[in-house]
């Protein structure tokens, strides 16, 4: 069993061998831009074990490295602001991309947070957008914006290696599809960010390029799988990240670090030409990707800018439908569901009272709250559903084994928890040859589905509302099963993140017990103090205008409302 890394800023990974691929990172950072040390004495050490906040220390403002406008730019502009100015000429993609940059170089240094620094190329970019700009001509509703993504996707002519020994040392030579999309938007892509081996843990770790921090507290995970994303979101470093989720990769680093994050429906936008570690053709549980931003409104930006591109023309298996305009349905009140704690998995403290005092600020501004039954929401059932057809496919590990590495313990930790509870609900399916298994897991999952719809029709909800996962951010490699991310993966339901309250002394000495037959993090409340609460939204498959429309008025009751 592979040791926890035990310092994320000198180069340590499993093993303890330092890797290449982590200096040739810091390289590519100008070095005008690497930090003093004499502003991070303060820190404990190792980061990795110790409890620091990397966001109060101020570094983009302390460090000297953004000028007063870059900091502004970085710090209190809004993506729609952004995009205006931008396209006004008011502000030039230069002076945006560089400031962008530079945060997400103070962004690194202090969280891991990237896996590929291509700022020159960027800067590169900026500077013909700017030229167009110059001769009247906007490129898209993108125009001059940068943008992160995660290290799955291809940017021709940067590496693409998802942090494993197997594909080190490959360059891409195309784009995936929603990169030439953004392109074709008028987007400047910079960056690219950390990620699991395998993708498939809560916990952004691997062996090329170690692990991610999360800013908010560097002894607890950043989440995962798009975890690189979320620590690099939260620092303010990107004005928006593309995630992608199979299991909550965009939402549980969302709620980590403290971001918006939003998992589409499948295939709304483009998936096409990344690199993977599931066979070809082998879809047990589609993948789909999506944004992670600091506001609602950046999610809605991107979401349109995306759909309205026609992405099936970039990927045949996407959706040739346009963003639909949902304001006008806007009601009063909403009709909100409200999805039972799972007795399998049980919740902490933090993360039950966050969900009970937003329900409270939603009744008291009229919205009309539903209680669902546990036994209907079907989360431990979809969960192992989902989790068995995902294990028909064996190619991530084998990717793992030709490259020569260990698991990391976070994915140990997985299986830890998976054991703990009852699988009897698929024993005679598991029993099953591979294609006999596959169909009547299908069958599983086409039945927890029509019970869902059944529900929304019965109930008449607008949407529905439930923990974002068991717990905060915890520490690293303990993450476990994501249950209350997974469920909706099955059912392809578009899910919103709203952070919401942080972790405080009103639950320090609230009992937490794991009982025979659960899976649950130890719930430790002096590590945890402090970590981003949040809550998750979500509506059926297909209607992701109106999870956004629902996640705007809830957003504003839990922030803005009197």
């Amino acid at each position: 069993m592979p040791s926890a890394v035990t310092n994320s800023t000198n180069g340590t990974h499993p093993g303890g061998k330092p890797e290449e691929r982590r200096v040739i990172n810091l390289g590519a950072i100008p070095k005008e831009w690497i930090l003093d040390p004499a502003l991070l004495h303060e820190l404990q050490t190792p980061w990795e074990t110790s409890k620091n906040n990397m966001l109060a220390l101020d570094l983009p403002q302390k460090s000297g490295i953004l000028t007063s406008r870059e900091l502004e730019i970085t710090g209190s502009y809004t993506v729609q602001s952004l995009l205006k100015e931008l396209a006004s000429g008011a502000i030039t993609s230069v002076e945006v991309v560089t400031a962008f940059c530079k945060r997400a170089a103070i962004a690194h240094q202090v969280t891991n947070c990237l896996t590929e620094i291509f700022f020159d190329k960027a800067l590169e970019r900026a500077r013909y957008v700017d030229s167009e700009r110059n001769r009247g001509n906007i490129l898209g509703p993108l125009h001059g914006l940068p943008i992160s993504v995660k290290e799955c996707f291809h940017v021709d002519s940067i590496p693409t290696t998802l942090g494993l020994r197997a594909f080190n040392g490959h360059v891409a030579t195309t784009n995936s599809a929603v990169v030439k999309l953004l392109f074709d938007q008028g987007a400047v892509l910079f960056c690219k960010t950390n990620i699991p081996q395998t993708m498939m843990s809560s916990d952004s770790e691997n062996y090329l390029f170690g692990r991610a921090l999360n800013p908010n507290n560097t002894m607890l995970t950043a989440g995962g799988s798009s975890g690189g994303e979320g620590a690099l979101v939260a620092f303010r470093g990107s004005p928006i990240g593309v995630g992608t989720d199979i299991a909550g990769s965009i939402r549980i680093p969302s709620f980590c670090c403290g971001t918006y994050g939003l998992r589409p429906t499948v295939n709304r936008v483009p998936y096409g030409g990344q690199q993977s570690v599931s066979t070809p053709g082998m879809a047990t549980i589609s993948a789909c990707a999506g944004p992670l931003a600091n506001s609602i409104d950046a999610l809605e930006i991107f979401m349109k800018a995306v759909i309205n591109a026609r992405p099936a023309g970039y990927d045949t298996r996407a959706f040739d439908l346009p963003w639909r305009d949902v304001s006008f349905r806007a009601k009063t009140t909403l009709r909100i569901g409200v999805v039972a704690e799972d007795p399998v998995f049980p919740v902490h403290p933090p993360v039950k009272k966050a969900l009970n005092d937003a329900i409270k600020m939603l009744q008291s501004q009229g919205h009309e709250i539903v209680w669902l039954a546990s036994e209907d929401c079907h989360v431990a059932h979809a969960t192992m559903v989902a989790w068995s057809l995902m294990g028909l496919d064996d190619r991530a590990d084998k990717l793992v084994k030709a490259g020569g590495e260990d698991v990391i313990y976070s994915r140990v930790r997985i299986t830890e928890e998976k054991d703990k509870i009852d699988w009897s609900y698929l024993s005679a399916i598991e029993e099953q040859p591979t294609l006999q298994r596959w169909a009547a897991l299908n069958v599983k999952q086409m039945e927890i589905a029509s019970d869902w719809e059944k529900q929304w029709q019965r109930h008449r909800l607008d949407a529905a509302i439930c923990f974002p996962c068991q717990t905060t951010a915890v520490e690293h490699d303990e993450s476990g099963m994501p249950p209350y991310t997974q469920f909706l993966n099955l059912l392809d339901y578009p899910a919103c993140i709203i952070p919401f309250g942080k972790v405080d002394s009103s639950t320090a000495d609230e009992p937490f017990e794991v009982k025979p037959g659960q899976s649950a993090p130890a719930y430790n409340y002096n590590n945890l103090e402090g970590a981003p609460c949040a809550i998750q939204v979500f509506t059926q498959k297909m209607r992701d205008e109106e999870c956004l429309q629902a996640a705007r008025v809830i957003d504003w009751c839990l922030h803005q409302s009197p």
